[in-house]
């Protein structure tokens, strides 16, 4: 199964101006094929090699937010999936949403199928408050396996427009019949919060789980990555992103000092010189052990940057929820981060960023509408798909590891997409490192079925329409005026240009040729030259 998703409208509204989230999601189904049957249709259906016929199917939903703005979707499919739904979390105002879209066809009949639901809307499984005035940005998901409780446990973590950090788990509603009646809807899980973390200062942009779970790393607008534990809620780690050239000198001082000042005072906050704000837009683990972390920070002007931290303490000791560690101090160990290096990667700042599954690429969208796809091993941009966007870039998702089954669109144009990024222009796009189509364009049709030449017919280009017009009537003039030459030469100079007079002397028939044919003397009658 592909999925892919986007939210967006036009904002908070009694009206409700196009508030949605829509999903675009594409299945596999296997079907054993019978002998002797044949399809013509390669685009959507192949064969494998135990003779069973691959089909894809494709369908979108649409899940309407009414007057509230979706802010941040994450998607995902839990390993222990029973309802055979994917996981669509939804940041909507001050409340997380999960959905369930379901992949099942409308023809199969499953065991686990939820009664009185259809295949094509969306179902809202639970839904969650992250705190009064809190407003939820973004989402992200994880599996953790808790050694205490002897459970797999499902968390979502949700960064908010305060700061904080709150995180849930997913639990399955025993009583969901007494719940349903009470609270209006047919929740099919519970959203339970365990842990709120707090340290950052500003709106978080970017929060990503450890590989293992057991920690979250988030990054804000306050010039901040930070690491919490998911056990205790306490901060582990701070690293505070940088936005100038590392070779360079160290930027002065933004405030000046009053005493030396020849400039006028003043106590208006409004007229008084403030340091620069620093937004750290992405943050990342870019290895499965997360000793590894990569930022994205830039300023509201200038270039951005991309620091890559390391972990020099081992992570594993750390419990968390799931961890091996036992003791409260395990779990409140602070992570000692390293800063490796720090380059430029884009000359204007960065609004959106992504991480590939492979961490090797990373989607960069700039405040200009541009995309960059940035590698990670060389330190250099890939490809750049410059102001491809009239406003800014809000979101971005790179392709996960490239599976034997396309995402939606790719199958028809023959295109893998490496990132998806949407605008505040109100537009999404594909964007991808592929030179060319893997479908061959069809070849273009024979001029005539009776001509046996093997050439075919082409429109000209304006360009070349233009040379042809400008060159066909002289050289409509020149063939007829060789033509009438060759019929002259024939009659009047047929001794001198007979093949034994040629070879005894050339220069008779050359002169016969000049003379009586192209160019006649003065003194020839009926030849006369306007005088000079």
């Amino acid at each position: 199964v592909s999925f892919t998703a986007y939210c967006g409208g036009g904002g908070s509204a009694k009206t409700g101006v196009g508030n949605k989230i829509v999903c675009d999601l594409v299945a596999q189904q296997v079907d054993q094929v019978n002998e002797g049957q044949d399809d013509d249709d390669d685009n959507f259906h192949s064969a494998d090699n135990n003779n069973n016929n691959i089909s894809l199917s494709r369908k979108t939903i649409e899940i309407s937010t009414g007057e509230a703005l979706c802010f941040g979707i994450h998607a995902f499919r839990p390993h222990d999936d029973t309802l055979h739904m994917i996981r669509l979390v939804a940041c909507v105002g001050d409340e997380i949403l999960l959905y369930g879209i379901p992949i099942i066809s409308s023809e199969t009949n499953h065991e686990n199928e939820i009664e009185g639901t259809n295949n094509n809307t969306a179902i809202l499984l639970a839904k969650a408050n992250v705190g009064n005035g809190y407003g939820a940005n973004v989402a992200t998901y994880t599996a953790m396996f808790n050694v205490q409780q002897n459970k797999l446990q499902h968390l979502i973590g949700v960064g908010c427009e305060n700061g904080h950090l709150v995180v849930f788990e997913i639990q399955t509603n025993h009583e969901s019949s007494s719940s349903s009646s009470s609270s209006g809807g047919n929740n099919i899980n519970k959203l339970t919060k365990i842990i709120e973390c707090k340290g950052h200062t500003k709106a978080i942009c970017a929060i990503q789980f450890h590989p293992r779970g057991y920690e979250l790393l988030s990054s804000a607008k306050d010039g901040t990555a930070r690491i919490f534990s998911v056990a205790t809620g306490n901060e582990l780690a701070t690293m505070k992103c940088e936005v100038h050239d590392p070779k360079g000198p160290p930027p002065s001082s933004a405030v000046p000092d009053p005493s030396k000042s020849t400039i006028k005072t003043t106590k208006d906050p409004r007229m008084m010189k403030r340091a620069p704000q620093i937004l750290v837009r992405g943050c990342a683990y870019g290895d499965l052990e997360g000793k590894t972390i990569y930022t994205i920070a830039s300023g509201k002007r200038g270039a951005a940057y991309l620091t890559k931290w390391k972990a020099l303490s081992s992570s594993g000791s750390g419990g968390g929820g799931g961890g091996r560690g036992t003791n409260s101090e395990q779990q409140q160990q602070q992570r000692t981060i390293h800063q490796e290096y720090r380059v430029q990667c884009s000359p204007v700042p960065i609004s959106a960023t992504s991480l590939s599954s492979d961490c090797t690429i990373f989607a960069l969208g700039s405040v200009e509408g541009s995309i960059l796809l940035y590698n990670l091993e060389t330190k250099s941009v890939l490809k750049q798909f410059k102001e491809v966007h009239d406003l800014p870039v809000t979101c971005l998702a790179s392709r996960p590891i490239p599976s034997a089954l396309m995402l939606p669109g790719e199958l028809e144009g023959g295109v893998n997409f490496d990132a998806v990024s949407a605008s505040a222009d109100n537009r999404m796009g594909r964007w991808t490192l592929q030179r060319k189509s893997r479908i061959k364009p069809a070849r273009a049709t024979r001029t005539s079925s009776s001509s046996s030449s093997s050439s075919y017919s082409r429109k000209k280009g304006p360009v070349e329409q233009l040379v042809w017009n400008m060159v066909r009537l002289p050289l409509l003039f020149l063939v007829s005026m060789t033509m009438v030459a060759v019929r002259d030469v024939t009659i009047v100079c047929r001794e001198e240009f007979g093949m034994p007079a040629v070879l005894l002397d050339a220069g008779a028939a050359g002169h016969c040729l000049y003379r009586e044919v192209l160019w006649a003397e003065d003194t020839r009658l009926g030849i006369k030259f306007v005088p000079v």
